[in-house]
């Protein structure tokens, strides 16, 4: 599989914004800290303050691990454990404050939030029609704007792939699975795929 590592560093920054929220004692001090998700890094900070995330960081840990060894062109979907216990699936805050706390570019959350848009469309069928050879792939739970979306592969949110390589985001997925277990009905996979003529 070819990577540039850009899931990798997509993690990495999760799992450095979560560790450097753990440290901070006034959750007031990271709505300053985090402008773009004060409310959501607030939340956070105050249950790491109060040791209600004790497992979180290792799971993370964890998680980085296995996608280091696997170095996929495209991010797995945050363990579904986490993203629950921090708050990522509640409605208590904003799409834009969980995208950006996620690391999604400005142009996706916008159809996102604005046009409620919790899937590809018609557009993204189009687009894909023009891709031979290859499977589009993307980070569970991320819908860009366009499947073309430059920032989004440079983030390792998306990416076209042969084939033969998606044999390998499944053996990513099953052993996150068997390292990582939980309850969350919804996200039993780590990416949506599309695959393409």
């Amino acid at each position: 599989m070819k990577s540039k590592g850009a899931a990798v560093t997509s993690f990495l920054r999760i799992l450095s914004v979560l560790k450097d929220l753990s440290s901070i004692d006034d959750p007031s001090n990271a709505r300053t800290k985090y402008p773009a998700f004060p409310s959501f890094a607030a939340h956070v900070a105050k249950l790491f303050s109060e040791d209600r995330l004790f497992d979180v960081l290792q799971r993370l840990e964890i998680q980085l691990g296995i996608i280091r060894r696997y170095d996929p062109p495209v991010r797995p979907a945050m363990d579904p454990y986490v993203s629950t216990q921090i708050g990522v699936f509640s409605k208590n805050f904003s799409d834009w404050e969980i995208g950006s706390f996620l690391g999604y570019p400005d142009c996706c959350m916008r159809p996102y939030v604005e046009e409620l848009r919790y899937s590809l469309n018609e557009g993204h069928t189009k687009e894909l029609k023009q891709i031979k050879g290859k499977v589009f792939v993307a980070t569970a739970g991320f819908i860009p704007h366009s499947v073309f979306c430059k920032e989004s592969h440079l983030r390792g949110l998306i990416a076209f792939i042969v084939r033969e390589d998606v044999e390998k985001l499944h053996l990513l997925e099953d052993e996150l699975s068997t390292a990582l277990p939980h309850l969350h009905s919804e996200y039993q996979r780590h990416y949506y795929e599309i695959r393409n003529a």
